[in-house]
């Protein structure tokens, strides 16, 4: 039976160059991987327009996920080891706020022998009813249980942000009767990482760790302070020539459109 469809040179008779080649051999790899549209299918659900559409926002939507992915895989890994140093150092000051029952037992000691000798005076032995506590000792425990607090509170809005960006991507698959409806899908869901701030979200998780380690560190210099102020000079030099290096990573761009330390 012979068929009614109109070629392309049946149309345009008189402008042949315009029509593509028959040959299949010189398709180009994009006619080859997207053949061209019947005549009169150019707009259909299935059009090329649309796997052209559904492949390209699928590279693109790829590469920003796996940033994103990245950038949440090494806050967790990050935090993770960061918790565990911190929390070291916070079982060790806390003792501070404890009744050392050592001191309390050698001070008994030392008050039952001068009972017994009346050659020196007994010493006061400490209260058992509160802790004496230094301000020292209060700002180390305040810096490093904020420290602490934040680093968990990161790492629970990284996990969440990583479910999200998970269920971004089943909605995304989940299967469409065509490629227009696809598209139209992927468009409506699209919009929603950039609507809600996903991406300034995750940004903002690097800024809570930035907090997180300056907190442990200002901790950790006034503990310093309190064993050698020696060794405290020499950590503060440390810490302010890496924070200088910081800001200057962040203020650089903004001046100089080439520097690649933004974050």
């Amino acid at each position: 039976m012979p068929s009614n469809r109109i070629t392309c040179r049946e149309r345009s008779p008189l402008t042949p160059e315009r029509c593509p080649p028959q040959n299949p051999e010189f398709f180009s790899e994009f006619d080859k991987k997207y053949p061209p549209d019947a005549f009169g299918e150019a707009a259909s659900p299935n059009a090329r327009v649309w796997r052209v559409y559904r492949d390209r926002v699928t590279e693109l939507d790829e590469d920003l996920l796996d940033g994103w992915h990245r950038t949440l895989d090494v806050l967790l890994i990050f935090l993770g080891l960061f918790s565990a140093v911190a929390t070291a150092f916070i079982i060790e000051s806390s003792k501070r706020f404890q009744l050392d029952y050592g001191e309390i037992t050698a001070k008994g000691v030392v008050a039952l022998l001068a009972q017994s000798n009346a050659s020196f005076a007994p010493p006061p032995l400490p209260s058992l009813d509160h802790v004496d506590v230094s301000t020292r000792a209060l700002w180390i425990n305040g810096f490093w249980f904020a420290s602490l607090t934040l680093a968990l509170l990161d790492a629970l809005f990284a996990i969440l942000a990583k479910q999200w960006l998970v269920e971004y991507v089943s909605k995304q698959r989940q299967p469409a009767a065509d490629a227009q409806r696809w598209a139209w899908r992927h468009y409506a869901f699209r919009q929603g990482p950039d609507n809600w701030g996903i991406g300034a979200f995750i940004s903002f998780l690097s800024v809570l760790l930035y907090w997180s380690l300056y907190f442990f560190l200002f901790g950790l210099l006034v503990f310093l302070f309190e064993l050698d102020p020696r060794m405290c000079a020499a950590a503060i030099g440390l810490t302010a020539i890496a924070g200088a290096v910081h800001v200057a990573s962040i203020l650089l761009p903004l001046w100089f459109g080439d520097c690649p330390t933004t974050t």
